[in-house]
């Protein structure tokens, strides 16, 4: 009987060590690639008391998991529960994801394990010893090169009786829920005008700066999956351009997860819930940036209207305008023999013209995203600018006279007939033509200030643009109003025809300088073009003052073949290849925004700098400061790499660099040194000299 008795007690030892590896191992089980491990932080739990499940997935090495909202591709992880009655589990509670872009596919989820927890509870009337909870797995997995789903059953049993945690899965369960989004009630609206989608939120006081952000839409099919995310922050609030998403889905709230460092280096993630707003979102900001967003500008909007300003006034002694001023300097010699009422309208007119033309160039820079300068990257602009510029040179130069009969637009708009009306009109197209040729440079004070407008947008936006056309005819305006300024001018007379000639010569230069931009722009062919276009127009502006039927046959040849050169230029592939800026230093590559992430994730130092052709101010500095041998020995000795971002053609990575970084226009010079993270690189002045680069590297 004894015997007896120590084999069923042996026996039932067995049976319920075998019960409890059993349950052990059914807590975690293996897939083909991955692991799925569910726990809970008690194990025993008292009837009417809560309890948190947790499921760990641990993917093998190379392979992620996806967030709620996995993006373009992938699927959460998701539960099948089979419990017994009593017992609830609530939904599966995800943290914060990161960013998994691969290519044109931007997803979000998890780099290694993924940790989900759930809330549950057992009833107060539950009437057992223990709970199993048993549930059906489902979830995708993927690879830099594939997509595998993954399917699993698994089971966790614990005990009834009091509550007794689990000290290990308890803290388990607080980090994991200590990542993942708090959630706030901050002001937020949206808006979509069925194309693009427009997000704003309030930023609590507490938060004075935001060094970058990113925001993660928990909402599918409202707005699309974009690396590249158009944030800014200024004045209290974030806000967001994208697209709508594919097939949008029309829905009165849309809920976020908003990720961001504050400048104390905090990091924090938020959930928020915009509602939809009819009108459209006031727009403070509105400027491209990457996944990080660096601070964009800290200027006031009073300081942003005195810089530009500033910048207007400066743009006079910058090489871009010093062409120009040879048509003014004639117009403003000739005010000394005018009375003050005609003084004061001809810079009137003037200002108008530089102010109208600021302001349609600051329209369609807001509502098209384009950069400052961006005409310049067209090469038919180039095109027709040089030809302008050769009239200009030849009539100044004294080679034609338009006749009486000739109604001549272009150069014949900034030339002077000797009427009231015809100065007033010279006075307008000279202001135009300012603007037209100032756009390739950027003074100082320019940059933060275009930068706000481009932030701000609509009026505010608007009225910056202004203020710098105001800045840029301020001298000219000083002569008009001022009689003693008048008046210290010198007198006309016979010497003005020389100077005349002599200030047909810059104009030519110019031309020469807009041909040059356009070879680069698009080869050897289009710059052949273009003189081929100056020839037809020396003949026809030869030809203009000739009578009979062979020079009208003439004069028609000429302009069809000025239309026909523009037409052929027009076909030819304005890709400019990266090697024309190459080779200028020991380790330099051309700028693409992805080598620069993996170049700062390795540490590497980098110094960016954003150039174009066109760009006068670009080239002064690289000819100055950039191409000197002390700067050259101080790249090699600090294994820095040289990243040049060449605009002189249109390319969207280098537009929405500038714009992430408050500018929309060349030049820029981001200096990213050792351990340096996207997001606060050091920006150096735009005038640049040697000692300058050298001291910041």
């Amino acid at each position: 009987m004894n015997k007896l008795l120590s084999y069923r007690a042996i026996g039932a030892f067995f049976v319920y060590l075998i019960a409890f590896v059993n349950i052990s191992f059914a807590e975690v089980v293996r897939t083909d690639l991955a692991q799925l491990g569910l726990h809970t932080d008690k194990t025993s739990v008292a009837p009417g008391s809560e309890f948190s499940v947790i499921i760990e997935m641990d993917p093998d090495e190379g392979w992620h998991g996806y967030w709620e909202n996995p993006g373009d591709a992938g699927l959460k992880l998701e539960m099948e529960w089979q419990i017994p009655d009593g017992v609830e589990i609530d939904a599966l509670q995800f943290k914060t994801p990161h960013l998994i872009p691969f290519e044109e596919i931007v997803s979000y989820g998890y780099e290694g394990k993924v940790t989900i927890v759930a809330d549950g509870r057992v009833s107060e009337d539950f009437v057992g010893d223990n709970v199993v909870l048993n549930g059906s797995a489902f979830w995708l997995i993927c690879s830099d090169a594939l997509c595998v789903p993954q399917d699993a059953k698994i089971s966790h049993q614990f005990e009834i009786g009091e509550d007794i945690v689990d000290e290990n899965i308890r803290n388990l369960v607080l980090e994991t829920k200590a990542d993942m989004p708090i959630q706030e009630n901050w002001e937020s609206e949206f808006h979509t005008d069925g194309e693009n989608f427009t997000l704003k939120s309030v930023i609590p006081a507490e938060y004075p700066v935001i060094e970058r952000a990113y925001l993660y839409p928990y909402s599918e099919g409202m707005m699309e999956n974009t690396y590249y995310q158009d944030l800014s922050f200024i004045n209290g609030e974030i806000i967001g351009r994208f697209e709508n998403a594919y097939g949008y889905e029309d829905k009165e709230n849309f809920e976020f997860v908003l990720t961001f460092k504050t400048g104390e280096g905090e990091e924090h993630a938020v959930m928020l819930t915009a509602t939809k707003s009819l009108e459209p979102v006031a727009e403070v900001m509105a400027v491209a940036s990457t996944e990080e967003v660096t601070p964009l500008t800290s200027l006031d909007f009073t300081t942003a209207l005195l810089f530009a300003f500033l910048g207007g006034v400066i743009l006079n002694l910058m090489p871009c305008v010093f062409p120009i001023l040879s048509l003014k300097a004639m117009s403003v010699v000739e005010l000394s023999k005018k009375d003050s009422n005609e003084a004061r309208v001809s810079g009137l007119i003037y200002t108008a013209g530089i102010m109208a033309t600021f302001g349609l160039i600051g329209a369609l820079v807001s509502i098209l995203s384009l950069g400052w300068g961006f005409h310049m990257q067209i090469p038919l602009v180039n095109f027709a600018l040089g030809l302008l510029m050769v009239a200009i040179g030849l009539n100044l130069l004294g080679v034609f006279e338009f006749g009486g009969s000739f109604v001549g637009v272009g150069q014949s708009m900034t030339e002077s007939d000797g009427t009231k009306a015809g100065t007033r009109k010279s006075a307008f197209f000279t202001g135009v033509l300012a603007v037209v040729v100032a756009t390739p440079c950027t003074a100082p004070f320019m940059a933060s200030a275009l930068g706000y407008a481009f932030i701000s947008g609509g009026v505010t936006g608007l009225l910056i643009f202004l203020s710098l056309g105001l800045g840029l005819a301020f001298p000219y305006l000083l002569i008009c109003y001022v009689p003693g300024l008048r008046n210290a001018l010198p007198r006309p007379g016979a010497w003005m025809e020389t100077m005349k000639n002599i200030l047909g010569f810059p104009m030519l230069a110019t031309a020469l300088w807009l041909f040059w931009i356009l070879g680069n722009q698009v080869g050897v062919d289009g710059l052949t073009l273009a003189i081929v276009g100056s020839l037809f127009l020396g003949a026809l502006l030869w030809s203009i003052s000739k009578n009979g039927i062979a020079f009208k046959v003439l004069k028609a040849s000429c302009l069809a073949g000025i239309l026909y050169a523009g037409y052929l230029l027009h076909t030819i592939d304005t890709q400019k290849p990266v090697e024309v800026a190459a080779n200028k230093y020991e380790n330099q590559v051309p700028f693409s925004s992805m080598e620069l992430d993996e170049m700062l994730a390795r540490n590497a130092s980098v110094f960016v700098y954003f150039t174009a052709d066109w760009c006068v101010t670009c080239k002064l500095n690289e000819r100055v400061a950039l191409s000197q041998p002390s700067v050259h020995q101080a790249f090699v000795d600090k294994n820095i790499t040289v990243m040049v971002g060449d605009w002189t053609n249109q390319n969207p990575d280098i537009t929405k660099t500038l714009q992430r970084y408050g500018r929309i226009g060349v030049p820029l010079y981001l200096y990213f040194p050792e351990g340096r993270s996207k997001d606060n690189p050091d920006i150096l002045p735009q005038i640049l000299t040697p000692d300058l680069v050298i001291e910041a590297l």
